[in-house]
């Protein structure tokens, strides 16, 4: 694999960060996932622009140049065999570090940030899923974000450990939830349920990550005639729900078919879901000049 760092292409097992880099010591740095379909990325300007955001929020001078990244993301995927297909992208900005500073607490807006991107091949598995559902695993109050949780930065310890218990218990993903068992977001993705026709999904304003794929989903289902709001969700609503999916930029629309052991619905792929699934490809393509991958 050809990874980017810091303005030159590598071998991915050659590719070297500083000891004294920020992301490493404390976390310090955002990231944003996003998707190609044969070879393009979608929804570049939005990724960028919430990075950029992200980055003002912790004084972070640096800001990503949209130009300048479609160019490297273009190269990656010719470098990576991934040019005309659906990929997988990370585009990564840390603090930059000095090992006679190893703790900057002024002028640390300045130091030159570690920038990286990679790209990689969709999860196998992840074309049977949006088709046939997934099971998830909802975990106690410990593992929802903590401070900062509206920034996409590089502290996802728990969400991560929250994502490998779940995988544990045959499940593909986790269930963020509050102290008060209001079900937050995914550990990788946002959340919707859909009952009687219509939609909810948790506020921002509970703490989870206002993801780019969850804007588009409720413009797609306001278009759509669909009745969709945001309010709390109870882990017991979740028991109650005609369908529940998750969705995010890499994995689109996904159905859920188990919350914790039991059946969501009938145990398969609802009709809202399957709908919204094809108009958010439209869509898609759509944006992307038609065409596309699979």
């Amino acid at each position: 694999m050809i990874v980017f760092l810091n303005g030159k292409y590598f071998e991915a097992d050659e590719a070297r960060i500083s000891l004294f880099d920020g992301g490493y010591l404390y976390g310090d740095g955002m990231f944003e996932t996003l998707r190609t379909y044969a070879g393009r990325p979608f929804d570049l300007p939005g990724h960028l622009a919430r990075l950029s955001r992200n980055l003002e929020a912790l004084g972070y001078a640096y800001r990503p140049d949209a130009g300048e990244i479609m160019a490297v993301l273009e190269e990656l995927a010719a470098r990576n065999g991934l040019a005309d297909a659906d990929a997988r992208c990370r585009l990564t900005v840390s603090r930059g570090g000095d090992p006679a500073d190893p703790l900057p607490l002024a002028e640390h807006g300045d130091l030159p940030p570690t920038v990286s991107i990679f790209m990689t091949p969709l999860p196998a598995a992840l074309a049977k899923w949006q088709r046939e559902g997934i099971a998830v695993l909802s975990m106690g109050a410990g593992f929802h974000r903590g401070d900062f949780p509206e920034l996409k930065t590089l502290n996802y310890l728990t969400t991560v450990t929250a994502l490998r218990r779940a995988h544990a218990a045959g499940c593909q993903e986790a269930l963020l939830v509050d102290g008060e068992s209001r079900v937050l977001e995914g550990a990788t993705s946002n959340v919707f349920l859909a009952e009687a026709g219509a939609l909810a999904t948790p506020p921002l304003e509970l703490g989870l990550l206002a993801g780019r794929t969850r804007d588009m989903v409720m413009s797609l289902a306001s278009a759509d005639g669909l009745v969709c709001r945001e309010a709390p969700v109870a882990l017991s609503d979740l028991r109650r729900a005609d369908e529940i999916f998750l969705c995010g930029s890499v994995k689109e629309i996904v159905p859920v078919v188990a919350v914790d052991g039991a059946p969501v619905g009938d145990g398969a792929p609802g009709p809202i879901t399957s709908r919204l699934q094809k108009r958010y490809r439209r869509g898609v393509l759509d944006a992307l000049g038609g065409g596309g991958g699979g």
